[in-house]
């Protein structure tokens, strides 16, 4: 049923049976006795995660493993990439850089591909892909001649799939993004995840719009766990006339660049701090702000945790309400999976209680178009976006 449902990544469980000996990220034809249905998909019973058997693709034949590296495998894979970026192709503002493999929403578990303006950087975190890593490369290097192309991995995900840790690949420059019409670098010593985070792209573009349309006052703006200042610089674009930038990692001079970048020099400041200490800090010296933007990273990556997490966003918004200026806008941006639109729209709208406020949901919106998802119930499906104005009582 789960396949037919439309997952595609399964546990031992969810078998009836499965053979002994098989090699970590061997490819195998997995069988629907009750449909009969066969799909092309890898497994690592070794991988210290739930889900060990991914599935790639239905197909109409069964085969034995024997030779498939060389003809099945590989052909699939140079397929299934070409496909993956032909999707992006449509999008004519995401041919400077965008997401251009997204794992299991293209068929390819494990994978992520981001495009930057000189650089193409591979993450593999699944032993079924992995054992293709030269195929990809070239295939990639193929594709973007005028690009550099190297692995950017993720340690911790690879410990998960019991998987060798490479050496790191050296970016000789940082790393050029063009986004919405506004530019930025990303020195090569601060990289996050695998360098930028493009699926709010289509949120930031759209605040923008949104800011520029309000007739709201526009003096002061506050960018909450900024990195390199990309939601600020859209406050910014769209005529906000400061704003102050706060993180917890060394951002100063990435930002300090951005705002020149953009011809926004003298508009901007960034203080680095833990964000929870901030608003304290904030609170304390009476601070306030026309504008706030929240988008920190995600607060949990399981389930379990999610009620934790759900009281960490709202002690995040009960802090940052206090903060804006009456006829105000709050920005709440969320990447945590667990954490529907309705349960966190819940901890804005509890903390706004508190604090006697009252909220008018202005905009909400999910993750740009080069991370796609099928509906609200895909598990790719994680991030969320809502815009508030808010009076005092």
């Amino acid at each position: 049923m789960k396949l037919l449902r439309g997952e595609r990544e399964l546990s031992e469980k969810d078998f009836d049976e499965i053979p002994k000996g098989f090699i970590p990220g061997e490819w195998i034809c997995v069988e629907d006795s009750m449909s009969q249905k066969k799909y092309l998909s890898y497994i690592n019973l070794h991988a210290d995660v739930f889900y060990k058997i991914k599935i790639l693709k239905q197909v109409e034949w069964s085969f034995n493993t024997s030779g498939l590296e060389n003809d099945i495998a590989e052909k699939l894979l140079l397929e299934l990439v070409t496909i993956a970026i032909k999707k992006r192709e449509i999008f004519k503002d995401y041919q400077n850089g965008s997401r251009l493999v997204y794992g299991l929403s293209d068929s390819l578990p494990g994978l992520i591909v981001d495009k930057y303006k000189k650089y193409i950087l591979i993450q593999i975190n699944t032993a079924g892909i992995d054992r293709f890593r030269n195929l990809i490369l070239k295939k990639l290097q193929a594709l973007f001649p005028g690009h550099v192309v190297v692995f950017h991995d993720n340690e911790e995900y690879r410990k998960a799939e019991v998987l060798p840790t490479h050496s790191k690949e050296i970016i000789d420059e940082d790393l050029e993004v063009i986004e919405n019409n506004l530019a930025y670098k990303i020195p090569k010593n601060i990289l996050q995840k695998i360098g930028y985070y493009y699926d709010h792209r289509e949120n930031r573009s759209k605040l923008k719009s949104l800011i520029q349309r309000l007739n709201i006052n526009k003096e002061r703006g506050l960018d909450l766990f900024s990195y390199v200042g990309s939601w600020g610089l859209h406050l910014l674009s769209a005529g906000v006339e400061n704003v102050d930038f706060i993180d917890q990692g060394q951002m100063k001079e990435a930002i300090e660049q951005n705002l020149e970048l953009n011809n926004f020099k003298g508009k901007g400041q960034f203080i680095r701090s833990d964000v929870f200490k901030y608003l304290d800090i904030a609170l304390l010296e009476n601070k306030k702000y026309d504008i706030i933007i929240s988008d920190p990273p995600a607060f949990t990556k399981s389930e379990k945790n999610k009620k934790t997490a759900i009281m960490g966003y709202e002690k995040l918004h009960l802090k940052s309400l206090k903060l804006l200026k009456d006829q105000g806008v709050i920005v709440i941006g969320s990447c945590t999976h667990y954490v529907n639109f309705e349960e966190l729209d819940k901890t804005v709208q509890d903390a706004a209680f508190k604090n006697n406020q009252k909220l008018q949901l202005l905009d909400l919106g999910g993750q740009g178009f080069d991370h796609p998802m099928t509906g609200l119930n895909d598990k790719s499906f994680y991030i969320k976006y809502l815009v508030y104005y808010v009076i005092r009582g």
